[in-house]
Order: structure tokens, then C-alpha cells, then sequence
């Protein structure tokens, strides 16, 4: 089969497009926005966080070292924790190796909304970015597609937060894989479970 080429239009022409709303993609984002630049997010899912929020990875490792003795981890990541302790939506284990932080992943969908509003980024939910759209060697647009159909989003810069390289690896970004790759984890809310 073959799709025959067309014109779409351009729904977003920014300095900078973050392609993935996960905690990092909406990071890199508020980051370009505070210095100055003007930003769309695109997101598949129904709202940011990644897997934080869609995926119930609820849980934040410590913002300290091993020994836990020093601050080695703050910017966003330590904002945010900050934004969700004034909601009362995070639990914090002091001394903990494996979890410093327990989340509220519905309240943290809040306060990435929040934190997107506040900084004028162009927010991009349900949908999927399709495509690389190349100048030759340059990545000039992302061809996008939703419920309003096919388009594009230009920018002068590009992040790939997709979290699997998807546009990169599209635009022909050389990578390699790993012999040895993290097994993926399920995670699940069980409530009323009696012991």
C-alpha cells in the first residue's frame, strides 16, 4: 500500500518541542519556557507524568547521596515534591533506600498541568507524533495526528522525551541496544485487601 503524499497544515511553529509528557519531558519543557522560549508538549495519553502517572510508578528515589548525607538531586524534580507536600500528596521516608517518596499520582497529574499552565507551554494531549519531518539532514517539524486529523508542529529545537528515542530513531539517529535490558515491571493499586 502506498499513502499518497499531501499538504497539512502547521498547528504549532515554537523554538522548542518536547515530544513525550512524561515528568521529564514536562521538565524540559518548564525549563525551556524559563528561559524564554516559547514551547509545545506533545503527549499520546490523556495527561502528563509518563509513566509516574499512567504507568503507577508512585514512587521517587531520595533527592540525597547513598549516605544519605547530601542533597546531590533538586531543580524540578525537588520543586515538585515541594508542590505536592503542600498538597498533602506525597509521603516522604527519610532514611529509605528504595523509596524517599510515596506519590499521589492523581495529584501529581495537578501540578504537571499546573506547571505547564503557569509557563504558557502549549499542551498537546492526545496525540501522537507520527513522524520526523526532515530538511534534509535537519529535523524541521513533527508530523502529528488527533482527533482534528494530520499536522504538523515546527520548531527551531527538538527533545525527544518519547522515553524509546521514537522520533530520534525515526529521524535516523544512530543508537545502539543493550545485550542485557531492564525487565519491565508491573505495578498495580489493590485496595481492601485483608491480612
Amino acid at each position: 500500500m502506498r499513502e499518497s503524499e499531501r499538504d497539512i497544515p502547521v498547528t504549532a511553529e515554537v523554538d522548542v518541542c518536547v515530544v513525550g509528557g512524561s515528568c521529564t519531558g514536562v521538565f524540559a519543557a518548564v525549563r525551556a519556557a524559563r528561559a524564554g522560549a516559547s514551547v509545545a508538549m506533545i503527549e499520546r495519553s490523556n495527561c502528563f507524568g509518563g509513566t509516574a502517572t499512567n504507568g503507577l510508578v508512585l514512587i521517587w528515589h531520595s533527592l540525597l547521596d547513598t549516605e544519605h548525607r547530601r542533597q546531590i538531586i533538586g531543580g524540578l524534580t525537588q520543586e515538585v515534591v515541594e508542590r505536592l507536600k503542600r498538597r498533602g500528596a506525597v509521603e516522604e521516608r527519610r532514611g529509605s533506600d528504595d523509596a524517599a517518596f510515596i506519590l499521589n499520582t492523581e495529584e501529581l497529574k495537578i501540578e504537571l498541568d499546573a506547571l505547564t499552565l503557569e509557563h504558557r507551554v502549549q499542551p498537546m494531549l492526545h496525540t501522537l507524533a507520527c513522524a520526523p519531518l526532515m530538511d534534509g539532514q535537519r529535523l524541521s517539524g513533527v508530523a502529528v495526528e488527533n482527533k482534528d486529523g494530520r499536522s504538523a508542529v515546527k520548531a527551531r529545537v527538538f527533545i525527544d522525551a518519547t522515553g524509546d528515542g521514537d522520533i530520534a530513531a525515526r529521524a535516523g539517529v544512530p543508537s545502539r541496544e543493550k545485550k542485557h535490558l531492564q525487565p519491565p515491571t508491573m505495578c498495580a493499586k489493590i485496595r481492601g485487601f485483608r491480612m
